[in-house]
């Protein structure tokens, strides 16, 4: 591991341009060598340069990691949520109809799936099997009912005034 202290205090460890480590005190040479600071120049500004790329890099990174996790995350939502709403509304219009036992279970079986996936990490490999669970009795819920339904994912660009 290479580490340094820019400014004031001594550099331990700087590397060059070919990507080599080396180690040297530069306090030390500073007081033999009266050019050191001259010499050091466009070392030390490179290494000042280079940490600065990488804090800067970290900030970026971080900033478009949150933007895209809470661009995936709110897809997954609205997916879920219509699954779990669709399933919600065919379970009260069925609610009083004993004979359609097997699609209400289907139905509370999206509203379990939709009700645990929050709970799942989003790096869990599982969560996209709970995904594909809850699409896959969607399918079956559809199939029961007669009705072709699916989830459509509107881009802000294809989405003009109000919908109701």
């Amino acid at each position: 591991m290479i580490s340094f202290f820019l400014g004031k205090t001594s550099i331990s460890k700087y590397i060059t341009r070919s990507g080599m480590a080396m180690t040297q005190d530069l306090n030390q040479n500073q007081h033999e060598d009266i050019f050191h600071s001259v010499t050091m120049t466009e070392e030390v500004s490179w290494l000042e340069g280079h940490s600065a790329g990488l804090i800067e890099g970290e900030k970026i990174g971080y900033l478009e990691g949150y933007h895209l996790g809470v661009q995936k995350g709110s897809d997954i939502g609205n997916e879920v949520g219509f699954y779990a709403g669709y399933a919600a509304h065919v379970v009260e219009m069925l609610h009083q109809d004993t004979s359609k036992s097997r699609i209400l279970r289907v139905c509370e079986s999206i509203i379990n799936l939709a009700n645990i996936i929050h709970r799942i990490e989003p790096n869990d490999e599982s969560l996209t099997d709970h995904l594909n669970k809850i699409q896959g009795k969607f399918k079956q819920l559809t199939s029961q009912i007669g009705v072709q339904a699916e989830y459509k994912k509107l881009s802000s660009i294809d989405v003009k005034g109000a919908f109701f």
